[in-house]
């Protein structure tokens, strides 16, 4: 269903709907009575749903995935278990979403599909603020975050991302006391402030390694990543071999200290205990295209993860984008460029290339 029904520019809000229509829900219960209170439901969230189908298993799911992201107040204790039923599937189904748009090589509904896990898990829409997801903060009390830009006092300034609150508030309980007293409990500032501190910050190394013409091993080359924006200068441009296969490092470092053996997230709208975990995506945004894709688990101190790069057949200048994207948290993902001058391909690159890999299949 998923292969036949993706597309390369799929929305999010037709993913969400491919979600609800999967196999797996199609025996949730609708009981007596119950497309009345769907009925009733839908005009309270914010997707519509057809309103001939109250009565169809697959319009409930979606109902209850809305009502998840929109923290809206569920009928009944038995639309709550439904949706615990619902959301305990949803993490593996979106699996196979990304697997089979990551099998077509499509960029744009792979990152929506991976921000569907963040919704599922965080129980949040993706367009709203990410320091929502933190405990007893909400819409109508977003506006005291705000943080003191000079000693006056008199220069406040929004924060507006959940990164920007933990880098000002990192080991300094006071000034998020002074942000947000009055406007919630004392205990209460405590549990964001211990959030905060949980929440993971990492840190991203690229380079890529392969055979160049003229080398007589393999070379490993830094990708530039201090680059904010604008025309690249090109020291920035790494050379690579046209129609040959690179490997990109990415070195993840976490920055902040963590408890021993606690790799869990935090997941206070999750009906089960979830590990913190990443995507690597590399794709190429002007021709949408997916590069590649890797899991990678709970980052305690550094991991080393690596992807392979094919280049294009064609010599001229292009830029690969990574993502590092959560599979927990909305808000904390990163993007960096990689940017390849593709000169002509080299058929001694090539053979050193393709003898490695024959080399590392014998078993001497």
């Amino acid at each position: 269903m998923f292969q036949d029904n993706l597309t390369p520019n799929s929305t999010l809000e037709e993913l969400l709907t491919m979600l609800s229509d999967a196999h797996e829900y199609a025996e949730l219960p609708v009981r007596h009575n119950e497309d009345q209170i769907n009925s009733e439901l839908a005009p309270r969230l914010p997707l519509a749903v057809n309103p001939h189908s109250y009565d169809s298993a697959h319009t409930k799911a979606h109902l209850l995935f809305q009502a998840h992201f929109s923290q809206s107040t569920l009928p009944s204790t038995d639309y709550l278990t439904d949706t615990k039923s619902v959301l305990d599937q949803a993490i593996r189904i979106l699996q196979a979403m990304l697997d089979a748009t990551a099998d077509q090589g499509n960029l744009i509904p792979a990152l929506h599909v991976i921000n569907l896990v963040q919704m599922v898990v965080q129980g949040r829409w993706a367009h709203e603020s990410s320091l929502l997801i933190l405990p007893h903060i909400h819409s109508y009390n977003l506006h005291c975050i705000r943080y003191v830009g000079d000693k006056t006092g008199k220069k406040r300034t929004a924060i507006e991302s959940l990164p920007e609150l933990m880098a000002y508030a990192e080991d300094r309980f006071e000034l998020l006391l002074e942000m947000l007293e009055g406007e919630i409990e004392r205990k209460e500032i405590s549990q964001v402030y211990t959030v905060l501190q949980q929440l993971p910050v990492i840190d991203v190394k690229m380079t890529v390694r392969g055979w160049w013409e003229g080398e007589t091993g393999q070379v490993e080359k830094m990708v530039p990543m201090s680059h904010k924006g604008g025309s690249r200068p090109d020291k920035d441009w790494i050379p690579v071999h046209a129609d040959q296969e690179y490997v990109l490092n990415v070195e993840l470092r976490r920055a902040n200290k963590v408890k021993k053996h606690d790799s869990k997230a935090y997941t206070s709208r999750f009906p089960k205990p979830k590990d913190e975990g990443w995507f690597l995506v590399i794709g190429e945004v002007d021709k949408k295209e997916l590069i590649a894709l890797k899991r990678v688990g709970y980052v305690r101190n550094r991991t080393n993860v690596q992807l392979a790069l094919y280049t294009p057949e064609i010599p001229g200048r292009v830029i690969y984008t990574l993502y590092l994207m959560s599979d927990a948290y909305l808000g904390l993902d990163q993007q960096y460029d990689i940017c390849l001058d593709v000169v002509p391909a080299s058929i001694e690159a090539q053979v050193n290339t393709e003898l490695k890999e024959e080399l590392e299949g014998l078993d001497f």
